[in-house]
């Protein structure tokens, strides 16, 4: 990893700054904004793998089928 610069990110902190509260706020705003659909594309239950290999193309895959949902959604009229 190249690391370019000298500043340090911050620590998580017991009690945000205003600034910091604020900055999440706008983060989550534009992040509901952005989805058509509130789904991560993973269906309730217990999933159990054989390998994290197996666990990491199911969660790539579930990915997938929410990011493929979500365009259907935005493509289609309301």
């Amino acid at each position: 990893m190249r690391v370019i610069g000298h500043s340090v990110p911050s620590l998580p902190a017991a009690m945000p700054s205003a600034t910091a509260l604020g900055e999440a706020a706008i983060h989550q705003t534009t992040g509901a904004a952005l989805a058509a659909l509130a789904t991560t594309g993973v269906r309730q239950g217990i999933y159990r793998f054989a390998s994290h290999v197996d666990m990491n193309r199911h969660a790539e895959e579930a990915l997938a089928l929410a990011m493929a949902m979500n365009v259907q959604r935005r493509a289609s009229p309301t």
